[in-house]
């Protein structure tokens, strides 16, 4: 159980305490006072410090400069620029698919005070680690000045941060917003973030990010405050990908952070993992930020080798688990980037757990680390002096992402005396930075060539638009006050769509832009849309779409848009259906009461336009798995009854199956009224068809409704008399087929002959499955059949003709044949033609012959008259 308590620290500022039995985390609740705020006052600021700093040096007293970095070719590892600021120049000349990462640990505050820094909080007894020695860095020249974070280092570490005075000062305008020189930072000892980083970095500058504080950190213990690590990414440059968790539209980021699995002694160390998209590409990084275990020996008995090899393989493997995740919501191009404080040489086996190949992907190291001048820390303490390598920058490798050139480090012949830090540099570690290549599979900005004017080949959605008007979908079913998980507040109703047999089509995004509102004054509109297909590609063109148009909607003032969501569906697996859909209405409901644990009953409006109509001409067990799908979507109208004589009862509404068609409407109705299982208001309406191409190249735009108020001018030609297409014996398209289409609106209702609390969703499969053999068999063979008598009697004349002309004879026996194409050119009419090319006779053909196990050699010679006649018959 988690403690929150808050105070005052001996200088009277305010600061949060959260204690646990495994953590005391304590941080600052306030901003330093001297936050500059702008560009030009924070390099006064530099330079002041500079000059400060100045007349304390021993030598060199007029070169307080950073040290000298250069980019240099990770080929060739030679200079690639004159100096570390011409990075600035070339930075605005790069596509959005060049970046740069940098990993920096500051040296913590708390971890380097000296005896005369009085530390601010509760001082914590364990005095044996509380020396007030300068962090053991008593062979600097004055480390009273050179650590003094309050009045030098803090602004020398943000000169390190931002890459130089080109990028503090570069640029005009108002606040701290400078065009800082990388684009994704990693920090760690950082405990002054509250206060001082986070103001200018983010909440003025042009970073987003996200700080994770070590659970018991040793600056607490020291009466400090809590450090910890930041990642940080610049806004302008990255999206943050967030995963949508409910239907009101309410959304949490993939990213995570936290502590390390295992016992006390692998806790205290932390990591941040965050999935970020390049701005205007298809392209996402998975970019980790983490420090592990210090020091030799062992912690609490453990080997601190072991713990930070353990630590370092949990960073690679949930790294690699949001990338898997990324790709499973669709995201085709996915690399990952780990920056940290290993703590650890390149030789170990805590890197080789990074660099070792482990399933798919392939790490590499940003830095070649082979040359025995390379070095990320060198410092002189009272045991010793070290130079190590022990910062990393590894990436993964085989997924388009290039190390183009890495920050060189500074010759040995440059550095102070006593090494890191100093008066020129004000950590014990140097930032380290790569600048990366992310190679696309395809030109920034530009969607698949299929994608970048859908083609509404059925009816485009303004002639839909009043069958899936919220209010339309509610009916005459007031929302309550309340409407448990879907009303995100009192008077906000969202409802959930399911979208079959997609395709490409822009409905999905029509449906979340509707904004409607009511007489009572409730705001109706959709919140989430489930977009199913058994088109993978398709979905992966809507999937980039949507993300394309959502970025730029996001970028206008007050529009929220609901969640829109993707997945893979074939019917004629129930396996499919069940992985599709229950994992979805587990996340988002609960099972009923008394229901036996049974999914469904999540969607108000499923949409389907002509997908039955497709699956129709397939196999009757795929048309009994869609329609039993369907009735499982639906919502569950529940009439609920009250104990108080002046309240009536109270129902919610039930779902509604939208079905767009071209099928003849008694067929239709047959199938759908008699449905075994099934409780169904049927309706339907012809309207006519407007196809359409859709620009999805602008922003989506709101399309706000007023329920009552004359919208005449969206409502489609309505009272048109059903197209008739099929006359019985041959298909007669008349002058209103393909002009004109069938809507048929089916809302579910309540069981009559089922308990209130007993709630079944799904139909019995094999009963639907008889139920539509039956409706086709008695349709097609007997309401309008394919083969009357006269239509056989004139195929019969026409065979016999055909025969003769071929070869001469005046009478034939039922044992003659006639070639295929003979065969398909007297069979059908032009319409018929039209419909059933030659190809897919030929399909047809092959599929009877195998159904009646007819030799191979047989099928070649073509049909005689009965086999064409029961040909008709059985594949009508």
């Amino acid at each position: 159980m988690e403690e929150v308590t808050q105070g005052l620290d001996r200088f009277g500022r305010p600061y949060v305490e959260k204690r646990s039995p495994e953590s005391l985390v304590r941080l600052q609740n306030y901003v330093d006072e001297d936050i500059p705020s702008d560009r030009a006052q924070l390099w006064s600021k530099i330079l002041d410090c500079r000059n400060i700093l100045a007349n304390h040096f021993d030598a060199n007293a007029d070169n307080v400069e950073l040290y000298p970095r250069f980019w240099t070719s990770t080929s060739s590892q030679r200079k690639s620029n004159d100096n570390l600021e011409e990075m600035i120049e070339e930075r605005d000349s790069y596509s959005s698919s060049y970046f740069t990462a940098a990993q920096f640990n500051t040296l913590a505050k708390g971890l380097s005070s000296g005896p005369n820094n009085l530390f601010p909080t509760p001082f914590e007894t364990d005095s044996e680690l509380h020396d007030g020695s300068y962090g053991g860095f008593i062979e600097l020249t004055k480390p009273e000045v050179i650590l003094d974070f309050f009045s030098f280092r803090k602004w020398r570490l943000l000169e390190v941060i931002l890459g130089g005075e080109d990028a503090c000062m570069a640029g005009h305008g108002s606040r701290l917003k400078m065009p800082a020189l990388f684009d994704i930072l990693a920090l760690e000892e950082v405990d002054e973030y509250h206060s001082f980083f986070e103001p200018i970095l983010v909440r003025d500058g042009c970073y987003c990010g996200i700080y994770q504080p070590k659970p018991y950190s040793p600056c607490v213990r020291f009466g400090w405050y809590s450090d910890g690590v930041a990642l940080l990414w610049k806004r302008e440059k990255f999206n943050a990908i967030d995963k949508c968790i409910d239907a009101t539209g309410n959304s949490e980021t993939l990213a995570v952070k936290g502590s390390f699995e295992g016992g006390a002694e692998y806790q205290n160390q932390v990591y941040i993992i965050v999935p970020l998209q390049i701005k205007g590409t298809d392209k996402c990084i998975v970019v980790a930020a983490t420090h592990l275990n210090a020091k030799k020996g062992a912690t609490k008995g453990v080997p601190n080798q072991k713990i930070r090899q353990s630590q370092a393989s949990e960073v690679r493997r949930r790294s690699e688990q949001m990338a898997d995740q990324l790709k499973d919501l669709g995201w085709k191009e996915v690399s990952i980037i780990i920056l940290g404080d290993f703590n650890t040489e390149p030789a170990s086996a805590t890197v080789t757990s990074i660099l070792g190949e482990n399933g798919n992907r392939k790490f590499r190291s940003a830095y070649a680390n082979n040359d025995d001048d390379s070095y990320t820390t060198w410092k002189t303490r009272e045991s010793g002096t070290t130079r190590r390598v022990i910062d990393y920058i590894f990436h993964s490798g085989d997924d388009g992402l290039q190390c183009k050139e890495v920050l060189s480090i500074p010759n040995s012949e440059v550095l102070e005396r006593t090494y890191l830090p100093g008066f020129r540099y004000p950590s014990d570690h140097l930032l380290i930075a790569a600048k990366f290549h992310a190679v696309m599979s395809r030109k920034n900005d530009q969607l698949p060539e299929s994608s970048s004017s859908p083609f509404e080949w059925l009816t485009n959605f303004q002639s839909l638009r009043h069958l899936v008007l919220p209010s339309y979908i509610v009916g005459d079913v007031s929302p309550p006050p309340s409407s448990t998980g879907t009303a995100s507040h009192k008077h906000l109703l969202k409802l959930n769509a399911l979208h079959v047999g997609c395709g490409t089509s822009t409905v999905g995004e029509s449906l979340l832009c509707l904004r409607e509102k009511d007489a009572c004054g409730y705001h109706l509109q959709y919140g989430h849309v489930v977009n199913v297909d058994i088109d993978k590609n398709a979905l992966d063109v809507m999937k980039h779409r949507w993300r394309q148009r959502e970025l730029q909607t996001q970028r206008l003032d007050g529009i929220t848009l609901g969640v829109m969501d993707w997945r893979y569906l074939d019917f004629k697996s129930e396996d499919s259906c069940r992985l599709a859909l229950d994992s979805l209405y587990r996340n988002f409901m609960q099972p009923p009461p008394n229901s036996n644990n049974e999914l469904g009953g999540y969607f108000d409006l499923v949409l389907d336009k002509s997908t039955l109509d497709c699956l129709l001409c397939s196999e009757t067990d795929v048309v009994a798995g869609f329609l039993c799908e369907v009735y499982r979507a639906l919502r569950l109208p529940i009439m609920e009854s009250k104990p108080s004589l002046d309240v009536g009862n109270e129902q919610t509404w039930g779902g509604v199956y939208v079905l767009v068609t071209f099928h003849p409407v008694e067929f239709i109705q047959q199938l759908l009224s008699e449905l075994p299982g099934a409780h169904l208001e049927i309706e339907y309406e012809v309207i006519r068809r407007k196809v359409d191409i859709v620009n999805t190249i602008d922003a989506l735009v709101v399309d706000e409704v007023v329920t009552g108020i004359d919208q005449s001018e969206y409502f489609p030609e309505t009272n048109l008399p059903p197209a008739s297409a099929w006359i019985s014996g041959s298909f007669s398209p008349d002058e209103n087929y393909r002009k004109t289409i069938t809507v048929f609106t089916c809302r579910r209702l309540p069981n009559p002959d089922q308990e209130e609390s007993n709630h079944i969703f799904s139909l019995d499969r094999q009963l639907v499955r008889e139920h539509i053999e039956r409706t086709c068999n008695k349709w097609y063979q007997t309401a309008s059949p394919m083969v009357t008598n006269e239509r056989e009697a004139k195929l019969r004349q026409e065979f016999q003709n055909a025969f003769s002309s071929q070869h001469g004879a005046e009478s034939l026996n039922d044992e003659v044949t006639l070639d295929l194409k003979t065969c398909y050119e007297l069979m059908f009419t032009a319409e018929e033609k039209h419909v059933l090319p030659y190809d897919f006779f030929i399909e047809d053909w092959e599929a009877y012959c195998t159904n009646r196990n007819i030799q191979d050699d047989f099928s070649r010679q073509g049909m005689n008259i009965a086999t064409l006649i029961d040909f008709l018959m059985e594949m009508q």
